[in-house]
């Protein structure tokens, strides 16, 4: 416990002690002074002597109070010292034995004590003028005030004249400090200094009606009493208000409390009946019983004008819980960033439209993650709302377009027919077609849609949906930007790319891959082999790499696939060099291993630790890794080169890289692609201008000192063709298929033999 805590503990024991020695004192003197001739001395000095012990009290605790509590403590002191010198001025007659006046000075300070006392009870209060509450609390105190004056009035007229001018005057006063007391505690909590100050007014008031009953006031009598411990209450509620930081707070009494104080003007009420009925009533009964009837009436009122606004404010908040309701129903089932139905409320709206014929169509944005990736998601989260809007504003009537997923968009067209859904989804596609100027970008936008009829395609939610998203992975593996129907065909499909990716899955863990080695020719000479990926799963038979490697691609899959591939074809190479038969070995990279960040290290540690000489190593990239990120590219394509490792450009004239980037970037080869000379584009050997092609590509790797690899070579005649135009550099079935090492060294053997 703190210094300051234990002195705070001491300063209220000591108030304790000081009031209850004085109550004390004055009990044992009153005692004493019972049995003695003289005892007006005593009762009245241990009265007095007890008061100012009172007095002292909140003296000091006005002097050591809070600040917010200073007005209410002087007030109360005030209060108390007219006590106190209006009770010397009465005993000072009595001791005398001289009459008490009618009106004399003692009565002036006791009507400051009034007045201090009331207002020291105001500013416990808060009330706000134009608030029904306070209208309400005041009428309450009027019902009390008037009930206890009219039972003080109609007793006093039976007094002499003297008494009951007297008495009248204290009546008034103390049914003022009743009101008052009343609409102080409906302000405040109630808690022990409170309570302390309400039981003390309330000792006080009883002392002044036993004087009214009594009809002359003698020291030593129960009145004293009744003054006395009611003044010691009131002082050590507020000694132990003193340290308190707030002036009053609302106070919303317990349950009973509420009850007996809404039942109270209507008690009264039938009180002042029955003192009707069962006395004959004085003309002060009448008035104070009509008075009390019209202040329950008034009180009344007070209540049905609170139901009025207690039943407006149930309205206003039901209407309010209303549109919360409607607003988290809404949220619920709709997409915050676009304001379209989510994918419960897009399935319930599907299912209505199940009663006839519907189209599904499940939209998937081209390239989103890109957006996101590069400009950021609020850059992103704008394409959407932008998107949302076309969308709209092509919408065939009846539709309902929903966003379920980042971004994936599904829509529902009820009583559609496959004419009719494809010309819708041809319509939407066209809406994303341009190009989205925002934020100071210009964003090519394009997407891929799949579609699904009921009840040809399915008849419940979750079939046509699965069934156009089926249709439209198939739109985005065939080049985007396309509209596909589903067919039974698709769902073979999409079922053979899951069970083949189960089956890569397994084939890594399993050993189930091998290598082959396609050789590459200079003139008739073996210059370099390719490796080339072979598997053949025991439930499968051979699969061509034409069909694993875009799903290994898809699923992620190629990343420790390639590098199974870089680390045995290395391999392959070293025990080519350690037996003295040296062998360049070339290896594909797919675009996703070129950008990993861990590709550079990965090839020279592999050089290192296989002690391979980086001349033995050749890369092949695919023209869209050079122009993805040109900056980036080339950097990395010096530090390969650095190392010693040769790099080809492969698939040569698929994916058009530009001319300057061929230029900027380091390679020492190009590998023509097959299509060349299969017939693709119209280019093959039967091709008028394929000569003429053929001989462009070849000038212009010579002139920008490039190897020219021409790939697929099958026939004599396109040897010949290739031979006339210059080309030495060849692969192909004409030479030799991909071979395992084992046969690749025989063939070297029967060629070199």
């Amino acid at each position: 416990m703190t210094i300051q805590a234990v002195s705070g503990r001491v300063l209220e024991r000591r108030a304790e002690t000081a009031l209850l020695l004085a109550v004390g004192l004055h009990a044992v003197l009153v005692s004493v002074a019972s049995t003695s001739p003289d005892h007006a001395w005593l009762t009245g000095g241990a009265y007095l002597a007890a008061q100012l012990g009172c007095l002292l009290v909140a003296a000091d605790a006005w002097h050591s109070g809070h600040a917010a509590q200073r007005r209410l403590l002087g007030l109360f002191t005030l209060a108390l010292t007219s006590l106190w010198l209006g009770d010397a001025v009465t005993l000072s007659f009595e001791l005398r034995d001289l009459p008490l006046p009618p009106v004399s000075a003692a009565d002036a300070l006791y009507a400051a004590y009034y007045l201090l006392l009331g207002s020291a009870l105001l500013s416990l209060t808060r009330l706000r003028l134009h608030s029904l509450r306070t209208l309400a609390m005041t009428l309450d105190s009027l019902i009390v005030m008037t009930i206890l004056g009219t039972v003080t009035w109609t007793f006093l007229l039976s007094r002499p004249a003297p008494l009951r001018a007297t008495g009248a005057a204290y009546a008034t006063l103390d049914l003022v400090l009743i009101g008052v007391g009343l609409l102080a505690l409906r302000q405040q909590r109630l808690n022990v200094p409170v309570a302390l100050l309400c039981a003390g007014l309330a000792l006080t008031v009883g002392g002044d009606l036993r004087f009214a009953v009594v009809g002359e006031y003698v020291s030593g009598s129960g009145a004293d009493f009744l003054y006395l411990w009611g003044t010691a209450l009131q002082v050590l509620g507020l000694w132990w208000r003193r340290d308190q930081s707030v002036r009053g707070v609302q106070w919303r009494p317990p349950r009973p409390v509420r009850v007996w104080l809404a039942a109270f003007p209507y008690l009264a009420g039938g009180l002042t009946c029955a003192a009707l009925l069962l006395a004959r009533p004085a003309p002060v009964t009448l008035w104070g019983a009509a008075l009390t009837f019209l202040l329950v009436l008034l009180r009344q009122g007070t209540v049905l004008q609170e139901n009025l606004l207690l039943a407006r404010k149930l309205r206003h908040s039901a209407a309010a819980l209303e549109r919360g309701s409607a607003r988290l129903r809404h949220q619920a089932r709709h997409d915050s960033l676009t304001g379209l139905p989510n994918r419960a409320e897009f399935e319930e709206q599907l299912r209505r439209a199940l009663q006839g014929p519907a189209a599904v169509m499940f939209i998937d944005l081209d390239g989103f993650k890109d957006v996101n990736d590069t400009f950021g998601h609020p850059v992103g989260d704008e394409l959407l709302r932008l998107v949302t809007a076309r969308l709209n504003a092509h919408l065939p009537a009846r539709a309902t377009l929903a966003r379920v997923g980042g971004d994936e968009f599904t829509l529902v067209l009820p009583g559609a027919d496959e004419a009719q859904a494809l010309s819708a989804a041809r319509q939407l596609l066209g809406s994303l077609r341009d190009p989205v100027e925002m934020a100071g970008l210009t964003l090519p936008l394009s997407a891929s849609i799949g579609v699904s009829l009921a009840p040809r395609d399915g008849t419940d939610v979750t079939t046509l949906q699965r069934r156009a998203d089926t249709a439209m992975y198939h739109a985005k593996r065939s080049g985007r930007q396309q509209v596909q129907l589903f067919t039974p065909a698709l769902d073979d499909q999409r079922r053979e790319r899951f069970a083949l990716e189960a089956a890569l899955r397994r084939a890594l863990h399993a050993g189930e891959f091998t290598l082959h080695y396609q050789p590459q020719l200079r003139g008739a000479a073996l210059e370099s082999v390719e490796a080339l990926l072979r598997w053949t799963p025991p439930h499968l038979g051979p699969v061509s790499p034409g069909r694993f490697i875009p799903v290994a691609e898809q699923c992620g899959l190629i990343l420790p696939l390639g590098r199974w591939v870089r680390e045995r074809a290395c391999e392959q190479a070293a025990a080519w060099h350690q037996q003295g038969r040296p062998l360049r070995v070339a290896v594909n990279v797919s675009p996703l291993e070129f950008t990993q960040p861990d590709f550079v290290p990965h090839v020279h540690g592999l050089l290192t630790r296989l002690e391979l000489p980086a001349h033995l190593l050749e890369l092949e990239v695919t023209e869209g890794v050079l122009v993805q990120d040109l900056t980036g590219t080339a950097a990395k394509l010096r530090e390969l080169r650095r190392l010693g490792v040769r790099i080809s450009v492969d698939d040569f004239g698929v994916q058009h890289a530009s001319l300057s980037a061929l230029m900027a970037l380091p390679a020492d080869a190009l590998k023509l692609d097959r299509s060349f000379l299969s017939g693709h584009a119209g280019l093959g050997s039967s091709c008028a201008a394929a000569p003429h092609v053929l001989r462009a590509v070849h000038t212009l790797g010579r002139e920008l000192n490039l190897d020219v690899l021409a790939e697929g070579v099958e026939t004599p005649e396109q040897h010949a063709l290739l031979s006339g135009l210059g080309f030495e550099y060849m692969q192909g079935f004409l030479f030799s298929p991909a071979l395992p090492p084992d046969e690749l060294d025989a063939w070297r053997a029967a060629r070199s033999g």
